[in-house]
């Protein structure tokens, strides 16, 4: 592979963020791959425009694997890794571009700071400290996978720096915009976690109380939520939501409830309602 950085950006209808994303890499990086699953919007268009190398993907539920494909596109040594929903900003580049000149460095931390309806979240286990990640690493030192939001795999044997957090050099997250968008997502993590746990991990009822409860005040209480003031109240207690309704979905799933099951038990009820006022095949009425 050449010198260099390929910075590998995977979408899905993010017309309005793009562009950002884009322009915050694109000055120092060798090419920006973006791998979009079938845009509706004009993400395509304005990926390309700013001179995006781009490549379609199916759409699947586990979105992080769509990065594969673009650290295959890639032709550079180094690979950089963001969401369309994120931006490097100028002085962090710099750090960068100095790191991938050391020779005992393999991989690189970034320390993430995330915003929240609007404001930066700085505790709750959602802060800088708590949102390290490695996003800037050789070709080849870490493998990809298809869990959310735990996309690397590494060796132990790697050289990883780990950066300090710098407010005038953050890696930025422009998150969740309001609780509609919360919600959203939360109905689809919780979805695609409880399906992949579901064999593998035991139910017990006190879970719907304890986990929620644990979850909230390790938030809010121990990692300090309460000093981000009303947002860290409210991401603490919707974290715990997001823990209940996994919990649940992982239930249901283990019990044949889901909404597939549900439909199959429903559609035998209505069949035999509808047997008594002789109905006799059901599948046959349209």
């Amino acid at each position: 592979m050449r010198h260099g950085i390929s910075a590998v950006i995977i979408t899905l209808n993010e017309e309005l963020n793009i562009a950002n994303a884009i322009l915050s890499v694109k000055s120092w990086t060798n090419e920006v791959i973006v791998v979009d699953m079938h845009s509706d919007d004009r993400t395509q268009e304005i990926a390309r425009s700013l001179g995006a190398l781009v490549y379609d993907h199916p759409r699947v539920a586990a979105f992080d694997v769509a990065r594969v494909l673009g650290v295959e596109k890639s032709n550079f040594e180094w690979i950089l890794l963001l969401d369309a929903d994120e931006m490097y900003a100028y002085k962090l580049s710099l750090q960068l571009l100095e790191l991938m000149k050391q020779e005992d460095v393999d991989a690189v931390a970034v320390p993430r700071l995330n915003y929240f309806n609007g404001e930066p979240m700085l505790h709750n286990g959602w802060g800088p400290k708590g949102e390290t990640y490695i996003r800037f690493y050789r070709a080849g030192v870490v493998r990809l996978t298809e869990t959310p939001h735990a996309i690397l795999e590494y060796d132990p044997g790697i050289r990883i720096k780990y950066l300090d957090f710098d407010p005038e050099a953050p890696f930025v997250h422009f998150n969740y915009k309001s609780s509609s968008q919360f919600v959203a997502k939360l109905n689809k993590y919780t979805s695609l976690t409880a399906m992949q746990r579901k064999d593998s991990q035991r139910f017990v009822d006190r879970s719907l109380f304890l986990v929620p409860l644990a979850e909230f005040l390790n938030r809010y209480v121990r990692k300090s939520g309460y000093k981000d003031g009303w947002r860290g109240f409210y991401y603490a207690f919707m974290m715990a939501a997001y823990r209940m309704t996994q919990a649940v979905k992982i239930r249901e799933m283990q019990t044949g409830c889901d909404e597939e099951g549900s439909t199959k038990k429903y559609q035998s009820i209505a069949a035999a309602i509808l047997l008594e006022y002789g109905y006799k095949d059901r599948a046959a009425i349209q």
